[in-house]
């Protein structure tokens, strides 16, 4: 099954941002609730934390633009 990780919500409007940096790499695994990445929307520095456990599949590279909600990454549990 795969989970989907998602960029947070952090304002009523449709705000772009950016990943600054990605803290596991593509095909780690990861623990529920372990911080993975940080994103930054409008100024605000979020992190972003594994909805779940299991192996990492990043869809979105760092420094790339994103959008809050925009799915970034799934993480594919046993």
């Amino acid at each position: 099954m795969e989970v989907e990780v998602k960029v947070p919500v952090v304002s009523k409007d449709d705000k772009k941002g950016v990943i600054n940096q990605w803290y596991k790499n593509d095909g780690d695994v990861v623990k529920e609730g372990e911080e993975i990445a940080e994103v930054m929307i409008e100024k605000v520095t979020v992190t972003v934390k594994a909805p779940a456990s299991g192996k990492l599949k990043i869809l979105v590279p760092e420094n790339e633009e994103i959008s809050q909600g925009q799915v970034i990454a799934v993480i594919e549990t046993e």
